[in-house]
């Protein structure tokens, strides 16, 4: 079964659906979690979009598949009216977390390097 995680601006949106659609989210999540990702498309930047084209206005979740598919990190989510700026921010987001792990990574670097002198 591969992981998700989910950033705050996901769960942000997540909690502001209705119970149908976060239903319906949370069962394509599941199948996402068994390696169905079913109607989906790379947009750019390592971003990913689950489409949900039968239900509601077109929801969209953007998410990242790590670690060789065994954790995917669920970015942000919209629906078809918000899709440009909602692509933008997602790419934004994944930049801004893979920066902080470059920058968590080197400064671990530098302190077993600073323990061993």
């Amino acid at each position: 079964m591969i992981d998700t995680r989910k950033t705050a601006e996901y769960r942000r949106w997540e909690d502001s659906l209705h119970d149908v659609a976060a239903a319906a989210i949370d069962a394509r999540i599941k199948h996402l979690q068994h390696g169905k990702k079913g109607d989906w498309r790379p947009v750019g930047e390592g971003v990913c979009e689950l489409r949900f084209l039968q239900t509601g206005p077109g929801w969209r979740v953007y998410f990242h598949e790590t670690n060789r598919g065994t954790l995917i990190l669920l970015l942000l989510g919209g629906d078809k009216s918000s899709q440009q700026r909602d692509i933008k921010q997602a790419q934004a987001i994944l930049k801004d977390l893979k920066a902080r792990q470059a920058a968590l990574k080197k400064a671990a670097a530098a302190s077993t390097g600073a323990r061993k002198t």
